[in-house]
């Protein structure tokens, strides 16, 4: 199979989010199809194109001034195109791009990010196969019923949401395939109507060695909540967690110590964590949150955000670390509460499951349970294998 992957971030080597799934799928796709790749060039400088891609094209972003690129904005809105697509408009993109699908033969075109649909000509949308991962317009409303916000950003989001829901039911029904991360999300956007074209593939983690993994007596007694501390929904479960969970902990376990490890920390963050002094440790962006993670004894996941996959719940897990989080952080992904960790949404039933964690109540079997269950149904190769079915189903139908 020839394959053509569209992107809008340079995947190699992996950042975050997007670029993560997308180098490890087309790192596994490489070993038994051609591959050309073709991007946005990045702004940073590069790294050598890696070896197991046949071709790489790269597109250089024209710069615009700031009111000129909110003209844009206001025009593309006016037409039913959200900011989130119309930042990454490019006329030399799309030329490239219709180009290279004209004269390369590909049996399938992937797409990583809803914003590169733009890109490809509609005679060739039967081959499309995109990865939005999260739903857009249903991550707007519910990102926007956060408390975090005030009524003009709350306003903002919901018209942006409702500009992504008219961009995606125009167009999504239209691909061959749409992927997302989770069955949550999908069965979500199927109650809309209209999309008979959906599936999800599931995050991958990597899998740990077990000499890797600490045991309860070799870890320190802290709590960490990993994450970028700037993204609103790690903002609004990390005040939720300093102002009506920690203090009930610290009621119990006087002496357990919280770690906030990520990129950039909001200052209401900085603000609501003063009170606690040196039993609160804010790090700001660290060169290893696996370093943090394999250390301490729970991890914590206190968003209340309903979509997507919580990469951090994944990471603990396969680092023994057992997890207490919330239904909305455990609706990607799935785990049984008592079994692989513990769901809870009252404060005082997550600060008791923590506490009993920090004193090692059933903290080896929870470990145990929830690093076999991340391994068996959060794999990279098993998530590459079903993309590869979803692509190899394009040539059977044709």
């Amino acid at each position: 199979m020839r394959l053509l992957v569209v992107m809008t971030h340079y995947p190699f080597p992996p950042l975050v989010g997007s670029t993560i799934v997308a180098f490890n799928s087309i790192k596994h796709l490489s070993k038994h199809h051609a591959i050309d790749f073709v991007c946005l060039q990045p702004q940073k400088s590069l790294v050598n194109s890696p070896k197991f891609v046949e071709r790489v094209e790269l597109v250089p972003q024209r710069n615009v001034s700031r009111p000129i690129m909110w003209w844009r904005y206001l025009f593309y809105m006016l037409a039913g195109i959200p900011s989130s697509v119309s930042a990454y408009a490019s006329k030399d993109m799309r030329v490239k791009v219709k180009d290279v699908i004209f004269n390369g033969k590909y049996d399938a075109v992937l797409l990583f990010e809803m914003s590169t649909i733009q890109y490809c000509p509609p005679s060739c949308y039967s081959k499309l196969i995109v990865n939005i991962e999260d739903p857009q317009s249903i991550k707007l409303n519910r990102l926007a019923e956060l408390s975090i916000w005030s009524l003009w950003d709350r306003a903002k989001l919901y018209v942006l949401a409702r500009l992504s829901e008219h961009y995606e039911n125009r167009l999504l029904p239209r691909m061959a395939k749409v992927l997302l991360l989770s069955a949550a999300d999908m069965n979500d956007m199927r109650e809309r109507g209209g999309y008979g074209n959906l599936a999800y593939i599931p995050y991958g983690v990597e899998q740990r060695s077990s000499t890797e993994i600490a045991d309860y007596e070799d870890r320190e007694k802290t709590v960490i909540f990993s994450g970028s501390m700037y993204h609103p929904p790690n903002i609004d479960g990390a005040l939720f967690l300093l102002n009506d969970i920690f203090p009930l902990v610290l009621q119990e376990f006087p002496s357990a110590v919280l770690w906030i490890v990520g990129a950039d920390p909001d200052a209401r963050i900085y603000e609501a964590a003063a009170k606690f002094e040196k039993q609160v440790v804010i790090t700001g962006r660290v060169n290893d949150v696996a370093g943090y993670i394999k250390r301490a004894t729970v991890s914590i996941c206190p968003v209340r955000l309903r979509i997507g996959v919580q990469t951090k719940i994944l990471e603990a897990l396969s680092w023994g670390t057992p997890v207490v989080t919330t239904s909305a952080g455990n609706r990607g992904i799935g785990g049984d509460s008592g079994l692989h960790l513990w769901v809870e949404d009252d404060p005082y039933q997550l600060a008791k499951r923590i506490v009993e964690l920090l004193q090692g109540h059933e903290w080896t079997r929870i470990s145990e349970e929830g690093r076999k269950f991340a391994t068996e149904r959060f794999s990279w190769e098993g998530s590459a294998v079903q993309l590869e079915r979803h692509l190899e189903s394009l040539i059977v139908a044709d």
